[in-house]
């Protein structure tokens, strides 16, 4: 807590402000009372000349109605003659040449009747709003008309209203009669010969209005323009005359202001910390710490505000939100400073600011907040920011090595209890798939294909990776896989892909290469030291490693599951074909557990037991290997899968209810498509098959399907011995 007290020098500055400032303000006020009567004398006659200028737009709707009634008289008259004589002349045409001159003529009498209607009714609503005034939507951005005022506009609307009171009848008899009524072109030639003869004087009325309407309007301006020029010239003189007398006095205060504000001014360029005042509305105050544009990486903070400065260097936006909440509170007198000092946001808050050389570079900054206090009350927020990032980068450091320590001891206890071929083979396949991914990430793309390819190719050696990592339990490996997998889907979501867009991928690879080294290294040392691995080794076989790979599987997944593996520590094959089989039996049981078993719940409902049965046999079969994964499970859902491919838009209802059950079930070894609502560990990328799949084809193998809803499913893959 601050609290603020006079000093003698601004003893008097701190005194009555508006007593001080008295004349200045009148003297202001005056000024924007002048302004603000031109600006409203101007405005009300630019709401005149509006006016104007909507009844000069209307009249010429009206002189444009009045033309087109005179065009569609003109053409009636035209069309009933027309009619006369193609009766008349009606044997020297064919019926059917009659019959479509006469439907023809029909048509376009139709169509010009419609027009005249439309006209004249526009005509009749113009001519009522000019003199009532009203709603008006013949004109665009106008609501709604004044009534003609002037005497000459008014006596010339009267005069096209006396015209209109005979034209309209007129008009109505004409539009009275179907167009093969008899008397039709009695009707059609009596107004067009009225049209005909009086349009020029109902031009020349409507001509009258505009003119009478603009030289209004002229007069208007001109007489806007000599109270402006009549405005900017008495606040001239104004400020000149007295303005600049208040100025003079306003500099001497200044003058005592700034000889104590100089006194401050040494202070805050000596201290060491950022130091500075930030009020209610989180703005900085003028006088701050010259050490905190060195922080900050900023110069002329005053009056700035403190967030909209942090928003584009603070690494957590959502910090600065509560960080206002947080002020806000210091300015509420109920809340104890000393109680809330704990839920400070800003504490080790790191920072994204250019050092020196011009490059950017992560620094942590303590913001420490005390009220200050005056007669009381609360005015203020004295901030100091402190640069802790050498603390918090060794905190870092210490934390870091705990991990990685800790990390070892994880690889250490798995390497002590996985057989060590498993061990040997994940590690040799792990670093191929390294390398791969590297490889991968160097060959250039140019079409979008390439990039989607590369992400494919990319995505099917980390979910690989973790299956195995998985089966293992190296959590590590499974972690980065997973921080691999989800770069990889924000760069799926992404419409266009660049090169550019996968060297994040590299942070990534860089960790997995020296995850790989470390473990590598740890067995080499377990290896090297016999002694010590026979005292704590106890080897398990592949049998017993899938068989707690599943069972970690079934809890994470809130399963039970009865497994049984049969072959696959029996039959000797080269230690290629053995990793591939071991990999391809990880996705496969994977895929079974997580899609394949019902939870206990749900298998009780079915009458079946609480926990499901899950078989995989590995057999030969002449020259080619079997590897076989049953389970009697809920099967494969063809509707379910159906339904998610409407659902993620790769068909029409209509195009997904014509695909066959064999080409529903081809859509599960697509890469990218999965049944799963959410992504998880085991589950949700739509890869599992896709790997497999892949993986059987590289092997010049083939893959075998068999299911039934609510009752099992079967997949065997047979591939050669000899690859």
């Amino acid at each position: 807590m601050v609290k603020a007290r006079n000093v003698s020098g601004l003893e008097k500055l701190n005194q009555s402000p508006f007593k001080r400032y008295r004349k200045v303000t009148i003297s202001v006020a005056l000024l924007l009372a002048l302004v603000s009567g031109v600006m409203f004398t101007g405005n009300r006659i630019s709401e005149q000349i509006k006016i104007n200028q909507a009844q000069i737009d209307a009249a010429g709707t009206l002189s444009d109605s009045a033309y087109n009634i005179l065009s569609s008289t003109q053409v009636l008259q035209i069309l009933s003659l027309e009619k006369h004589d193609a009766q008349k002349h009606r044997h020297e045409k064919s019926d059917d040449k009659h019959h479509a001159d006469l439907k023809t003529n029909q048509e376009e009498s139709i169509k010009e009747r419609e027009s005249l209607k439309e006209s004249s009714q526009t005509f009749q609503n113009i001519v009522k709003v000019l003199d009532k005034g009203g709603n008006y939507d013949f004109v665009a951005n106008q609501d709604s008309l004044k009534p003609l005022t002037t005497n000459e506009t008014r006596k010339e609307l009267q005069k096209i209203q006396a015209l209109w009171d005979e034209y309209f009848p007129l008009i109505n008899a004409a539009l009275r009669y179907d167009v093969n009524h008899q008397n039709n072109p009695d009707f059609a030639h009596e107004v067009s010969e009225f049209a005909r003869e009086h349009h020029e004087e109902l031009y020349e009325n409507i001509d009258n209005i505009i003119v009478a309407l603009n030289n209004d309007m002229n007069k208007k301006a001109e007489l806007l323009q000599n109270i402006q020029i009549a405005g900017i010239t008495a606040s001239l003189i104004y400020f000149f005359v007295f303005v600049g007398f208040f100025m003079r006095r306003l500099g001497k205060s200044d003058q005592a202001a700034a000889a104590a504000r100089n006194e401050t001014k040494e202070i805050l360029q000596t201290v060491g910390s950022g130091l500075f005042l930030l009020d209610r509305e989180m703005n900085i105050g003028s006088q701050y710490s010259t050490e905190l544009e060195r922080l900050l990486g900023k110069t002329d903070l005053g009056g700035k505000n403190l967030l909209e400065i942090l928003a584009d260097i603070a690494e957590n936006p959502r910090d600065l939100d509560t960080a206002a909440s947080f002020v806000q509170q210091l300015y509420n007198p109920r809340t104890k400073e000393r109680l809330i000092a704990g839920l400070n946001p800003l504490i080790r808050c790191p920072m994204n600011i250019v050092n020196q050389s011009g490059k950017k570079e992560t620094r942590y900054f303590d913001f420490k907040f005390n009220r200050v206090y005056h007669a009381g009350e609360i005015v203020r927020v004295l901030v100091n920011v402190n640069d802790v990032t050498d603390a918090v980068l060794l905190e870092n450091k210490i934390e870091t090595e705990r991990e990685q320590n800790d990390l070892r001891m994880e690889m250490l206890n798995t390497i002590l209890k996985t057989d060590p071929q498993l061990l040997s083979d994940f590690i040799q396949q792990t670093k191929k798939r390294n390398e791969s991914i590297n490889e991968i990430l160097k060959k250039p793309g140019q079409r979008q294909t390439d990039f989607e390819e590369k992400i494919r190719s990319i995505f099917r050696q980390v979910h690989s990776l973790k299956g195995d990592a998985s089966s293992l339990g190296l959590h590590g490996f499974i972690s980065l896989a997973e921080v691999l997998e989800t770069s990889l889907k924000e760069l799926q979501r992404k419409i266009a892909l660049v090169g550019e867009d996968f060297l994040p991928l590299t942070v990534s690879l860089e960790e997995l290469f020296s995850l790989t080294d470390i473990i590598e290294d740890l067995s080499n040392r377990i290896a090297g030291n016999n002694s010590a691995a026979q005292a704590v080794f106890h080897a398990e076989p592949v049998k017993e490693q899938l068989s707690k790979f599943v069972a970690e599987l079934a809890e994470r997944n809130h399963k039970e599951v009865d497994f049984s593996c049969i072959g696959m520590d029996n039959i000797p094959l080269n230690v290629h074909l053995k990793s591939h089989l071991n990999e391809l039996a990880v996705q496969m049981l994977r895929n079974a557990v997580v899609h394949g078993i019902e939870t206990p719940e749900n298998r009780l409902n079915m009458h079946k037991l609480a926990a499901g049965h899950m078989r995989l046999v590995l057999e030969e079969a002449g020259d080619t290997i079997k590897l076989s994964i049953q389970d009697d499970g809920a099967g494969i859902d063809h509707e379910k899968i159906r339904n998610k491919l409407i659902q993620n838009g790769t068909y029409s209802h209509e195009e997904a209810s014509k695909l066959s059950v064999n080409e529903l079930i081809q859509q599960i070894f697509i890469h990218g498509f999965s049944t799963a609502e959410y992504s998880s560990e085991d589950a949700g990328c739509g890869v599992g098959m896709d790997i497999i799949k892949e993986k059987v084809r590289q092997l010049g193998g083939k893959i075998s399907l068999a299911t039934k809803a609510g009752a099992y499913t079967r997949i065997v893959l047979t591939i050669p011995k000899k690859l």
